[in-house]
């Protein structure tokens, strides 16, 4: 049988080509309709298990995921503007496009909670740098790709920002922006 990614270089790590290709064959059935339980936030989330040997190339994984939960994205959207409305449907994003405005808006240093001096987190400078393109995309509709949040690189630093409220709302964003593509 073909592999459907390539094998991550000798000597390097890859993901699970089992648990990938299960999860893959899960993901289509439902997005058929054949099966119910999966959502593009699921597959923002999945994390698959690393390999030492004959693992999927990591890079390439990762994109097909990205193109994937875009697919469920917009079929969430059709279905949820059926359901609700497209005036009801936008208005709930504005909200949600609003509360993450006002945390991406905060004053640098202060926009999440930071650990203690002792504990790493997310480098401040870093952080308040995306959340700045962040701001700016909400409020001046800058130029700003649901790519660029997902790839952006933040270092870790101690007494850094807390990592799982940065991470919730680059989260949160990008599937604001996939709301309304």
């Amino acid at each position: 049988m073909d592999s459907p990614f390539p094998l991550a270089d000798k000597g390097m790590p890859g993901y699970d080509p089992e648990v990938v290709q299960e999860f893959l064959e899960r993901a289509k059935r439902v997005f058929e309709g054949a099966e119910d339980g999966l959502t593009s936030a699921d597959i923002r989330h999945k994390v698959f298990p690393l390999v030492s040997k004959e693992g999927f190339a990591t890079k390439d994984v990762d994109e097909a995921l990205w193109r994937l939960e875009e697919a469920f994205a917009d079929k969430e959207r059709l279905s949820e503007t059926e359901a609700v409305g497209e005036e009801n449907y936008y208005k709930d994003v504005r909200e949600r496009a609003q509360e993450i405005l006002d945390r991406a808006a905060r004053p640098a240093k202060l926009k999440f909670r930071t650990t203690s001096l002792l504990r790493p987190g997310y480098h401040v400078g870093d952080v308040d740098a995306l959340c700045d393109q962040v701001a700016s995309y909400f409020q001046q509709n800058q130029s700003l790709s649901v790519s660029a949040v997902r790839r952006a690189l933040l270092r870790t630093s101690l007494g850094g920002y807390d990592e799982a409220q940065v991470d919730a709302l680059l989260d949160d964003t990008i599937s604001v922006m996939l709301a309304v593509r």
